[in-house]
């Protein structure tokens, strides 16, 4: 199919990365999950019942960062991204590679600071740093590609989600371009426990805002959704379009069934808020109908 618009801004970052990769077929048997997650699934794990997961992704200087942030806070978002997409499968990180591109005017101490924060998170959740890449660029960014394990049994996808299943969200919404999305912490605790404990139906890590998210999760697991917008838990000094919408909160988003939820209720150890917002629904069922849904979807890189 060919777009009369072939500019980026015109086709949005969901079409263009659909035009990337129409060719992109699973040729081995050891590739499980590929496209459309928050990381790949590959069987190459000599542990019996675990498998591989890969994430890779970007922070560059005027998109993800400003160039007066201390190195050391955009160093740990660099890294601590990809971490919550491992969390948000189930596993748990292994070893990362870095890539760095920086312009030839940049100070060598404004780039160890930036791996500061980097050896920080790393330290932080067992992540072994092995290596990695370093370029000349036009502008400064920091590429991470990050290897994580998960027992095949906790194993949670985005395409689970079932017609009844209850929809949660953890920690709070919005907030992010106030400085939250350089200081977050990872879901990995939390994740850990619901697959331990409750297995949810379907999972994703909350990154372009809740209304581009809760949609590529439901498209995924083909069914609708019905949020209580009077439940969102928006951040203090948040509005609740940036809730929808501002995305990099870095929370889990997750589906149950009604009688796990049950459980999750009574017996969630932690600190971290929990909160029912929305319940899944059959695809094309009659809903309430959501201004902010409409009006704000979410972040997207192309648009």
């Amino acid at each position: 199919m060919r777009f009369k618009k072939n500019l980026l801004k015109d086709l949005g970052e969901d079409e263009v990365i659909r035009q990337l990769t129409l060719s992109w077929k699973k040729k081995n048997k050891r590739v499980l999950y590929g496209i459309g997650h928050d990381c790949a699934v590959l069987n190459l794990s000599q542990s019996e019942g675990k498998l591989c997961l890969f994430k890779t992704d970007a922070v560059v200087e005027g998109i993800h960062f400003l160039k007066q942030e201390k190195p050391e806070r955009v160093g740990w978002k660099a890294l601590a991204r990809c971490v919550s997409d491992i969390a948000a499968m189930g596993g748990l990180p292994t070893a990362a590679l870095i890539t760095l591109g920086a312009p030839l005017t940049t100070r060598l101490e404004r780039v160890l600071g930036f791996y500061r924060g980097i050896e920080k998170c790393a330290k932080c959740y067992g992540i072994n740093l092995v290596g990695g890449e370093t370029t000349r660029a036009s502008q400064f960014f920091l590429s991470i590609a990050l290897l994580g394990e998960v027992k095949r049994k906790e194993l949670v996808l985005r395409s689970g989600a079932e017609s009844g299943d209850f929809i949660f969200v953890t920690g709070t919404l919005g907030g992010s371009r106030k400085g939250k999305h350089l200081d977050f912490v990872p879901r990995l605790q939390e994740a850990q426990w619901l697959v331990k404990h409750v297995k949810p139906s379907a999972m994703m890590d909350i990154s372009d805002g809740l209304g581009k998210d809760l949609l590529r999760l439901c498209q995924m697991s083909d069914v609708d959704f019905e949020v209580e917008e009077e439940k969102l838990p928006i951040t203090r000094g948040a509005t609740k379009k940036q809730a929808w919408s501002e995305g990099e909160d870095f929370e889990l988003l997750f589906t149950l069934k009604p009688k796990v939820a049950e459980k999750l209720q009574q017996h969630w150890p932690l600190q971290t808020r929990l909160t029912q917002i929305g319940v899944i629904k059959k695809k094309g069922a009659k809903k309430k109908k959501s201004k902010y849904l409409k009006t704000y979807g979410g972040f997207d890189h192309f648009q």
